[in-house]
């Protein structure tokens, strides 16, 4: 499989925690917007069902991800779940900030948790949002594989730019990008006099933000891509399935993978 697969700041050992939680703060921001999520509740609803699980164990959730809106289109649609969110790292301030909002169904997990080997006693279907392209793909397969050994079910979803505007929109990103943190950053918590210095005055954050966000594009992993992925993880016991769904938007679609337990009868057809 022939990938590009440049770094990102966020990857790095070596970068800032400062400014990775501010990158965090400002995804979870674009992650809170639009409704889109709730194109996806008819996969959710097959991969649990097929799964027998109410729960969801997000990995690398960051900082939350889209989990508070789509949990409320979960329960407009008449299904409950729970969902635990975890991170290979774990950060204090995101534990702290999540015990403060107390979002009913949503437990944030102290605990250490690596994607590619997720804990035995984490049994809800595993999701990961705009994160697996982090991953190279020996260790995204490692992530699929883990799941259909422990016969869970597992969602990958990740936006991919749509022709014409989603093109252009990444051509545009070095000025969107520090347009809207100029905008978006007096109403993001907590309001320390480092946010406003890294994005206002050294504006280091919008920059290293816009370089990831081209980044993430070119590496998210296409239909294609993800077929090849699976392609050695065919089992009659276990169902994968490739597609995309509309985001709500003409600018993304969303690329994604599902994995689910097959039923009894065998009446699942693998992808």
């Amino acid at each position: 499989m022939t990938r590009i697969h440049l770094f990102e700041f966020t990857d790095q050992p070596w970068y800032p925690d400062t400014f990775r939680r501010m990158q965090t703060d400002y995804l979870q921001f674009a992650a809170s917007m639009g409704a889109g999520h709730k194109n996806l509740l008819p996969l959710f609803a097959k991969a649990m069902q097929h799964a027998r699980t109410t729960e969801i164990v997000d990995l690398c959730s960051g900082g939350t991800g889209p989990w508070v809106r789509l949990l409320e289109h979960f329960r407009q649609a008449g299904l409950e779940v729970t969902v635990k969110l975890t991170d290979k790292y774990p950060h204090p301030d995101a534990l702290q900030r999540w015990q403060q909002l107390a979002q009913p169904g949503i437990e944030y997990l102290s605990e250490p948790v690596d994607a590619r080997q997720t804990p035995v006693h984490l049994t809800g279907m595993r999701t990961l949002f705009e994160g697996f392209h982090h991953f190279k793909p020996d260790q995204a397969r490692l992530i699929l594989q883990d799941a259909q050994n422990n016969s869970a079910a597992i969602g990958i979803f990740e936006a991919s730019p749509k022709l014409p505007l989603g093109h252009l929109m990444l051509l545009l990103t070095p000025i969107i990008t520090p347009l809207t943190y100029a905008l978006i950053t007096p109403t993001l918590k907590p309001r320390t006099a480092a946010r406003f210095l890294w994005t206002y005055l050294i504006p280091l954050v919008p920059l290293a933000t816009c370089w990831d966000g081209l980044v993430s594009m070119l590496r998210v992993y296409s239909i294609r891509e993800l077929q090849e992925l699976v392609a050695p993880l065919q089992n009659p016991d276990y169902t994968w399935e490739i597609g995309k769904l509309s985001t709500g938007t003409p600018v993304f679609d969303f690329t994604y993978l599902i994995g689910y337990p097959t039923l009894q009868d065998g009446s699942e057809a693998t992808a």
